[in-house]
């Protein structure tokens, strides 16, 4: 018995020590130059790890059993060393390695969007709106307009809509976590109705690309996606009795997650020289997202969005309200060899009444829209398909008339390209893409209205883009170019719009517009580096070429317009993009700057010859600084008066000053924050229909999160 009992406590001891725990400490540093390194995976050959700081260093503790600690970081060799138990802090210097294609993907990919930025050649932007500092804003139209080089249009009723290079808003993209958003009935999408909460960001892309063939622009809303636990709160106030919160909070773990939320705006505006707001504006907004990961490659997700907005004119005697909802069921697959398959299904409703100029508008458009993406690797390039069909009813109520539209659209592209790794050093040509697309209309009248007749459209296109790369001893440089030529067929509001135009011009029909799109492009990402600074700069070079152009003509007096085919008519440019910051990003500069040639200015209304937006950053610690410089080149906008004569109506450049000042407080998993925006600070109001806008503005907002 003695025997045994001497043998138990032996391996008891034994036991004990084998799995007694050992603190162990470190640093890691970049080898000859002896800069720390942030963010290195260090583990045992149990498996038990930690990372490296800011500093490069680590703690955590080993077990008496663990004998390898393992280094591991994307841009150095992988390195492993033997546990020396007497040593308790070690220095560590791994070597830089050779980043191949696929790092190089990992270093431009997005991890939450659609857009890659070494893959995409276009310019592009993601906007991360999750973050607190953009809850100053009213919505994103407000946060698209700060951050980017892109015309936002504001009506008198407060719509805002977008354009980038001088595009008509027809002519815009808009997608929800990849799935096209319906922007083909009454009029184009209303940013107004879109606030930040619910995302996790925007990305913006300029040009045309694979995923929106033929388009001058593409603005995706990212759905925030978190799978965990998580509850917000912002509260937003200032000038001209504007107020406005939202909340959402969130329950999940690592294969499946809920969120919801929600809130509500008002806002009022002014007509010059009036004593008391005439204006009001009222919004709310309500999302559900979640998510469902079935197996390792295979995820579902479900995203529900309803916006609504309502607006007041007590001067005029008008009003208007509108309301999007968008459900979307998206699958996305990731089978390795076999590829990658992405299929959706969404249900879009826009609603709208309005009586405007004693006009009554009552509209629903309804549109059911089913879709799929497949991408398969090859051995040297790749195949992509995609293909998508779309049901949309207009359902329109008049004082002229009614009509009830059917419009059925199959749209199906693909694309096959040849792309090789990076093998040596100097440029190496990346990949090439031959993209060749097809889209067939068919318009059916439902009603006894024959303001809209039953008519079919068949258009085809072809796109061609390229992109080489090198990689410097402190940056990668990106080359890329595409061609392409695309049509875009009338929208349902273009017809409709159409055939109430003047009588002098009853002879011209709405054609199907053609449109040639070459743009070239350079850009240059640093290699961000612990303590030096980093940069990023884009430029591009652009030029569409358009036959049968489609322009619009607004009534003089009156918010209400009628498209026409212009002939010919063309728009070059150029797009730059500068981001330079210190070390540790303490002091930044962005500037974002767009200037264009028109063949003839009067066929691209409200376009500015250029737009401008530099942006000096300051951050110390949890302390925000932001000082924005908004600069828009002349515009021009032809109005037809009663005695049908053509005008044109110029409003002169705008300049403004933004200043933005934040601060987080963070315990833990707890944050909490105060911000304070000053909009238009120079005072350079305009009045727009006898009403004062881009006038002076301040507003506050307070917020805490916990994730």
């Amino acid at each position: 018995m003695l025997k045994y009992l001497s043998f138990f406590i032996f391996q008891m001891l034994f036991i004990e020590a084998a799995f007694a725990e050992i603190i162990i400490r470190g640093k890691v540093f970049k080898h000859q130059n002896n800069e720390p390194i942030k963010n290195v995976n260090v583990y045992t050959n149990s498996k038990r790890g930690t990372s490296t700081n800011n500093k490069g260093e680590f703690v955590f503790q080993i077990m008496q059993a663990d004998s390898v600690l393992i280094f591991e970081h994307i841009g150095f060799n992988k390195f492993s060393q033997k546990i020396d138990q007497n040593e308790r802090n070690i220095s560590v210097y791994l070597k830089p390695k050779i980043i191949i294609l696929s790092e190089l993907n990992v270093l431009g990919q997005n991890e939450k969007g659609v857009f890659n930025e070494f893959e995409t050649k276009n310019m592009m932007n993601n906007i991360a709106v999750k973050d607190a500092s953009f809850r100053t804003y009213e919505d994103i139209g407000d946060i698209l307009m700060n951050e980017e080089s892109v015309l936002i249009n504001e009506s008198s009723r407060g719509e805002k809509t977008i354009s980038i290079r001088g595009a008509r808003q027809e002519e815009m993209a808009f997608m929800y976590d990849g799935v096209p958003i319906n922007n083909e009935g009454r009029k184009s999408l209303d940013l107004s109705l879109f606030y930040a909460g619910g995302l996790e960001e925007v990305e913006v892309v300029k040009g045309n690309h694979e995923s929106a063939l033929g388009s001058s622009g593409t603005i995706n809303f990212v759905p925030s996606v978190f799978y965990a636990n998580s509850f917000s709160f912002f509260q937003r106030f200032g000038t001209y009795n504007t107020g406005n919160y939202n909340s959402s909070a969130s329950i999940g773990n690592k294969y499946l997650f809920l969120q919801a939320g929600g809130g509500k705006a008002e806002s009022s505006q002014f007509y010059k020289n009036a004593d008391n707001p005439d204006i009001f504006r009222q919004s709310s907004s309500i999302f559900i997202n979640s998510g469902l990961k079935i197996f390792s490659n295979i995820e579902l997700k479900i995203s529900h969005l309803n916006n609504e907005r309502k607006f007041e004119d007590y001067y005029l005697s008008e009003s208007a309200g509108s309301s999007y909802k968008i459900n979307t069921l998206k699958i996305e697959t990731n089978k390795g060899r076999y590829g990658n398959l992405d299929l959706y299904i969404s249900d879009q409703i826009i609603n709208g009444d309005e009586i405007i100029s004693g006009n009554k508008l009552s509209l629903i458009d309804h549109k059911i829209l089913n879709g799929f993406k497949y991408r398969k690797k090859l051995n040297k390039g790749y195949i992509i398909f995609n293909g998508d069909r779309s049901y949309i009813n207009a359902d329109w109520k008049t004082n002229a008339d009614n009509i009830n539209l059917r419009r059925e659209k199959f749209s199906f592209s693909t694309a096959i390209g040849i792309s090789q790794k990076k093998t040596h050093k100097g440029f190496q040509i990346k990949d090439f893409t031959l993209s060749l697309n097809s889209n067939n209309v068919v318009d059916k009248n439902n009603s006894e209205s024959n303001l809209l007749e039953n008519l079919k459209w068949q258009d085809s296109g072809a796109n061609f883009f390229f992109s080489a790369w090198d990689r410097l001893d402190n940056a990668i440089v990106y080359l890329y170019a595409n061609l392409g030529s695309n049509f875009r067929i009338p929208g349902i509001y273009e017809r409709y719009a159409y055939a109430f135009r003047p009588s002098i011009f009853n002879n011209n029909s709405l054609l199907i517009e053609s449109k040639l799109m070459k743009e070239f492009g350079l850009k240059i990402n640093s290699l961000v580096k612990q303590n030096a600074p980093n940069f990023t700069s884009s430029i591009s070079y652009f030029n569409y070429s358009y036959k049968n152009k489609i322009k619009t003509i607004q009534y003089s007096g009156s918010s209400l317009q009628f498209p026409l085919n212009d002939g010919d008519a063309s728009i070059s440019g150029i797009d730059i993009k500068t981001e330079v910051f210190t070390i540790k990003k303490i002091l930044g500069f962005r500037s974002i700057y767009s200037v264009y040639d028109y063949s003839d200015q009067l066929s691209f209304s409200m376009q500015p010859l250029s737009i401008l937006r530099n942006n000096i950053l300051f951050k110390l610690g949890s302390f925000q600084a932001k000082i924005t410089l908004k600069k828009e080149g002349r515009r021009v906008l032809s109005t037809i008066n009663s005695l049908g004569e053509l005008e044109n109506n110029y409003l002169s450049d705008y300049q403004a000053i933004d200043a933005h000042i934040s601060y987080v407080f963070s315990i833990g998993d707890y944050k909490a924050n105060v911000a304070i925006f000053g909009q238009n600070l120079n005072d350079k109001s305009q009045v727009l229909k006898g009403i004062s806008i881009f006038d002076k503005r301040v507003f506050i907002s307070v917020g805490f999160q916990w994730r």
